[in-house]
């Protein structure tokens, strides 16, 4: 995974980041008590006192399944779920001066490029009333980090959403504020206590190329929509997998999305995809799910049997929709790969990845497709 994630960095070489001049402290965020103060007057609170969206469980943690599946996954799905992609914390604060403490899972040396802020950074947005805002970055220097975010802010009480690191898991987080400032679990409900979106699919929906986390289409989707996203992208590892439907199954969700053709051979698309589908609606039949189609990867205009592959997956998962249909199973829907980053070849870092630009035209591809499914009935 991390190999991978260094090569889609280089994309991003030309966009070198300054180094901040932060402070750096050795920390575990879970050693706190309700807050700890510390030398310039800020207050630190564990996250986990206030409300993580973006997954099915409740343990104290910050991965994308509990820890009862590490043996129902196969190994590789299990490692990719230890990164945090999609998941996010909701607070409410009147802090005029908000910093973050993140520890990574993974110690490996972290490049300075824009790539890496996605993979092993934060981001933090605020609900100005008509919306999410993009509000700053917590840039990754080290496994542990500290990063001012907001530094003179006007002390109105506001709802903030911070996203955690798409490529990496978060041992540890606190979110610091000025002393006498209040923080506490979200008042407004944006994207709290709503059925979630899960998204299972590839690399591409954990957000392999995305600058930071708020830029991953799921993540762009759920501010859209105002609707909390399980992420279950897993680099490499998106293979229609009947362990990951299971789980699938067990939420309440408003939709299942299945986007597993990047990763899969087309000799078992039909056949897997039927499987998936079926376990879902045997489980929660009135939950809809939406199969999507890979867009071509830029190279495949060039390769022989570039655009040949792409459209025998995609003939595949076309048959295995219209079995499905004509097996009687109902609230099932299907979105083409057509246009999905765009038509000016510009929407990857890679060939494969969708960049920021990439990103956004997927999700203004996906956003009216899924408004127009979770509005319709199942009978």
């Amino acid at each position: 995974m991390r190999q991978m994630m260094k090569k889609i960095q280089l994309v991003y070489l030309k966009f070198v980041l300054p180094i901040l001049a932060t402070a750096v402290f050795a920390f575990d965020a879970r050693c706190l008590p309700g807050n700890h103060k510390t030398a310039d007057s800020l207050a630190f609170y564990d996250a986990r006192q206030f409300t993580v969206i973006g997954r099915f469980h409740n343990e104290e943690n910050y991965r994308r399944f509990p820890a009862r599946y590490q043996h129902v996954l196969r190994a590789a799905v299990w490692e990719e779920s230890l990164s945090s992609a999609g998941i996010a914390i909701r607070f409410r604060t009147n802090a005029t001066r908000i910093v973050v403490r993140w520890s990574l899972r993974e110690i490996e040396p972290l490049s300075k490029t824009a790539g890496s802020i996605g993979s092993d950074g934060v981001d933090l947005y605020c609900n100005t009333g008509v919306g999410w805002q993009y509000v700053n970055t917590g840039k990754p220097k080290q496994k542990v980090n500290e990063f001012i975010l907001l530094r003179s802010g006007d002390g109105a009480y506001k709802e903030y959403l911070l996203n955690l690191p798409l490529y990496n898991g978060v041992d540890s987080l606190a979110i610091g504020v000025n002393v006498g400032a209040e923080i506490s679990k979200p008042v407004e409900k944006y994207l709290v206590e709503k059925k979630p979106v899960i998204y299972y699919g590839s690399s591409i929906a954990q957000g392999a190329a995305a600058s930071r986390p708020g830029m991953a289409f799921t993540n762009i989707l759920s501010r859209k929509l105002d609707v909390p996203f399980i992420n279950f992208g897993f680099s490499g590892e998106g293979k229609y997998d009947l362990s990951v439907a299971r789980a699938m199954s067990e939420v309440d969700a408003a939709l299942y999305i299945i986007d597993c053709n990047p990763n899969s051979k087309k000799e078992i698309i039909c056949d897997s995809a039927i499987k998936v589908v079926k376990l879902l609606k045997a489980k929660r039949p009135l939950i809809p799910v939406l199969l999507v189609e890979g867009f071509y990867y830029e190279d495949s205009y060039f390769n022989k049997d570039g655009l040949a592959n792409i459209d025998a997956k995609r003939s595949e998962l076309r048959r295995a929709f219209s079995l499905l249909k004509q097996s009687g199973v109902t609230g099932l829907y299907y979105k083409t790969g057509d246009g999905l980053i765009g038509y000016d070849h510009e929407g990857t870092a890679d060939g494969v990845h969708p960049n920021d630009v990439g990103m956004v035209r997927f999700s203004e591809q996906m956003l009216p497709v899924i408004k127009s499914v979770l509005k319709k009935k199942i009978k």
